[in-house]
């Protein structure tokens, strides 16, 4: 099943387009992971998808009414400060406003995702905790629990793993796939080509606002790939333990 198509995709800036003519189609069972140099337009592209900058072209989700678009996908953008104070299990509660009818209290379901959300991401122990007392790496996971309340078909993350400690990167990602795995669709964009390569279903590699590799993994960073997107020698095996990726050295400093 799609869950989000997008046709010519174009953003300008000052005249310039940072996202030139992107093209592409999510399905659910898949985790697809966007990678690209910095400035590559992955968070342009996410932010465009949803409608939240100016683009041209068309996005199935940017078409949808507010509230239709908030039950078809979740979005946990790259700044995530926690502003106020609130305990940990009010903010994950925020991620049932779409799906509450009016502004009254939580009912069973809505209770029953939060603490199925916080489950996954291993913060319930801190339900009652003040979210601006967290760790930095804590608040990542109470945002993305947030996320994951929302319950929607297809999650859109902009560097989710940022600023997690590896065991919870790793944990994050398992969480994708196994979302991935129930039916439903990610879209993820990381600098951990690493920890791309052993959870992402499909890549699709930005560099300048244009896509210029998709498909599988060993494909997209194949020695060659990994070359032309981001100026570096790399190893890609597919080893008895899942797919492994070393960058190993800088052969351009080309600015994209």
């Amino acid at each position: 099943m799609t869950l989000m198509e997008v046709q010519g995709l174009t953003v300008r800036r000052r005249g310039a387009a940072v996202l030139d003519d992107v093209s592409l189609t999510v399905a659910g069972g898949e985790v697809v992971g966007l990678i690209g140099p910095n400035g590559a337009g992955k968070t342009t592209l996410l932010r465009a998808a949803l409608g939240l900058v100016a683009a041209e072209g068309r996005s199935s989700l940017a078409a949808l009414p507010p509230r239709a678009r908030a039950k078809a996908a979740a979005f946990l953008p790259q700044g995530r400060e926690v502003a106020w104070p609130v305990a940990v299990e009010v903010l994950v509660a925020l991620g049932r406003a779409p799906h509450r009818a009016t502004a009254g209290g939580l009912s069973d379901a809505d209770r029953a995702a939060v603490a199925r959300a916080m489950a996954r991401m291993e913060v319930a122990h801190l339900a009652g905790r003040p979210a601006t007392e967290l760790s930095g790496g804590e608040q990542a996971r109470v945002l993305i629990a947030r996320v994951l309340a929302q319950e929607t078909p297809l999650i859109l993350a902009d560097e989710p793993t940022a600023g997690l400690d590896p065991a919870a990167q790793i944990a994050t990602m398992e969480v994708f796939a196994a979302l991935a795995a129930e039916g439903r669709g990610v879209v993820v964009a990381l600098h951990d080509l690493a920890l791309a390569a052993r959870h992402c279903t499909r890549m699709v590699a930005l560099k300048a606002g244009r896509i210029v590799a998709q498909g599988t993994p060993a494909e997209v960073l194949a020695p060659a790939s990994a070359a032309r997107v981001f100026g570096i020698e790399a190893r890609y095996d597919d080893s008895p333990d899942g797919p492994l990726f070393q960058a190993l050295r800088v052969v351009s400093r080309e600015v994209p």
